[in-house]
């Protein structure tokens, strides 16, 4: 029995981040107030105007945080991006893929079972923007704005993996899967590529990163030049 699950991608990331700010997050549950963030705001709303094949009509309230001004700036970014020649190849896809699936997956008698994403039981669960099956090969997307990180090696990893175990579990014909993130302000992307022959290695990495976690016992503090802007700031101190 697991005692932190569900575990997701941001669940992991914050543990090995900070495991201080984990225990106040995950354990302790520790209110923090609500942050109005434009970069959220931006990135909902080009998720909402990908999803619906770059219809740039589709209505999104803006507010005092996220304005007309930003909102029409996030226009021009997708723009410039689905005018680029990655932005055409997925106009094409956007169609005839799977947009916006929630997943999860859990140990169901030691075989790896996809499960209700609300699951309390699920080992692990998160959100595919997109994805198309072909063949053999699984093509699953992320759409990500903000700074290109297409050439950062480590970015992206454990991300991926989760999503290559998932197409892996629900579609058994397939043998590659092809995990892209998007970066749309650059139009960019990085691909990562898993094989159905390593998965037991895939699922033996989330094993160790689950272990490290559920192992722990002290939560202790990671300190860095961001402590500054951690929500959970005053409650380290």
């Amino acid at each position: 029995n697991l005692k932190f699950n569900p575990y997701s991608v941001s669940k992991f990331e914050s543990f090995n981040s900070c495991a201080l700010k984990f225990k106040f997050k995950y354990i302790d549950k520790v209110p923090i107030p609500f942050t109005q963030n434009i970069a959220l705001y931006k990135g909902s709303y080009m998720h909402i105007i990908l999803e619906n094949n770059f219809n740039y009509d589709i209505t999104f309230e803006t507010n005092e945080i996220f304005t007309e001004e930003i909102k029409q700036e996030t226009k021009e970014i997708l723009k410039n991006f689905q005018m680029s020649n990655l932005g055409q190849k997925y106009s094409k896809v956007i169609p005839i893929a799977t947009l916006e699936e929630d997943f999860a997956f859990k140990l169901v008698n030691g075989v790896l079972t996809l499960c209700d994403f609300k699951d309390n039981d699920a080992w692990c669960r998160g959100s595919a923007d997109l994805f198309l099956v072909r063949h053999d090969i699984a093509h699953i997307v992320d759409w990500k704005s903000g700074k290109n990180k297409s050439e950062d090696e480590t970015f992206g990893i454990t991300q991926s993996m989760m999503y290559a175990i998932y197409m892996f579990i629900k579609f058994p014909d397939v043998k590659i899967v092809k995990a892209k993130f998007i970066f749309l302000e650059h139009s960019t992307e990085k691909e990562l590529i898993y094989v159905r022959e390593e998965f037991n290695k895939y699922i033996k990495f989330f094993y160790n990163l689950t272990k490290k976690v559920e192992n722990n016992s002290y939560f202790n503090e990671t300190t860095s030049a961001l402590c500054g802007w951690c929500d959970y700031e005053k409650e380290a101190i």
